[in-house]
């Protein structure tokens, strides 16, 4: 007889990032509402788009739970579809992360019932004791509980952090770079709407000066980064009547990341 099956949902600071990463798809789908933009950017819009945003969300972090029980695992391949695996039937795992995950970590599992991959997110809302629940019932020669050992090592969790650091200080270099050339551009004559002159040098250096920093490690740094990011954006959503583009929501979650990876550095650092 199996025992219970326990189930686990995505922390608050991945439901978090998902929310910010759904902005530009809930404004896309806001466009399609009669009514929303009749008057532009305003207070009435932008509720609309936080709400429907806020609802995408929390239906993703819900219908995404991972479930353990003595039989097996249950997750999502790729597309989003739920199977239940055998732990006897998992053969391989690996660690996974990519730019478009914005430094969210995934392990693969591979199993001899299914020709794809299936992907178990590592940013649960208790990854201690879905880790404890997996060695009992995998035992610890299962490849899945040799991989989720692994990244509670010291070194592995200072990869990661040294990962993380990575992303936002390339992340600011490349953002300070494109201002940098719509400022050339400007001043040679190119209009972007009276929004970009030669004062937004200012804005060059110190997206290379905090880019510097967080490639230093410093914390300071990265919050400054991310709170002067997430100001300009405000600031085109208020002024300029117009949502930032993916791109931009992307470096905001890597800045938020990058926060997140000086802060673990540190903290590693000292013990």
């Amino acid at each position: 007889m199996n025992s219970q099956t326990t189930y686990f949902r995505y922390s608050l600071l991945a439901s978090f990032i998902l929310f910010i990463g759904f902005a530009p798809l809930s404004w896309i789908a806001s466009l399609f509402v009669p009514g929303v933009w009749n008057k532009g950017v305003g207070i009435y819009s932008i509720f609309f788009v936080l709400l429907l945003n806020f609802a995408i969300t929390t239906a993703l972090v819900f219908y995404s739970r991972v479930s353990v029980n003595s039989r097996g695992i249950k997750c999502t391949n790729f597309w989003g579809k739920f199977y239940l695996v055998e732990w006897s039937t998992i053969r391989g795992a690996r660690f996974y992360s990519g730019f478009w995950t914005s430094g969210l970590k995934f392990i693969l599992i591979s199993t001899t019932k299914l020709s794809k991959d299936l992907w178990l997110p590592l940013f649960l809302n208790d990854m201690s004791n879905f880790e404890q629940l997996v060695s009992k019932y995998a035992g610890t020669k299962n490849p899945l509980v040799k991989r989720l050992n692994e990244r509670n090592t010291p070194t592995y969790r200072l990869k990661e952090a040294e990962a993380q650091i990575k992303l936002a200080w390339q992340a600011g270099i490349i953002s300070g770079t494109l201002t940098l050339i719509f400022v050339l551009l400007s001043l040679a004559g190119y209009n972007f709407m009276g929004l970009i002159d030669a004062s937004a040098l200012i804005d060059v250096c110190l997206m290379f000066g905090l880019s510097f920093g967080i490639y230093k490690k410093s914390r300071i740094a990265a919050v400054l980064m991310l709170v002067y990011f997430a100001f300009n954006q405000a600031w085109i959503i208020i002024e300029i009547k117009r949502f930032p583009g993916i791109i931009s929501w992307i470096f905001l979650i890597l800045f938020l990341r990058g926060v997140q990876g000086t802060f673990t550095y540190r903290k590693l650092s000292k013990s």
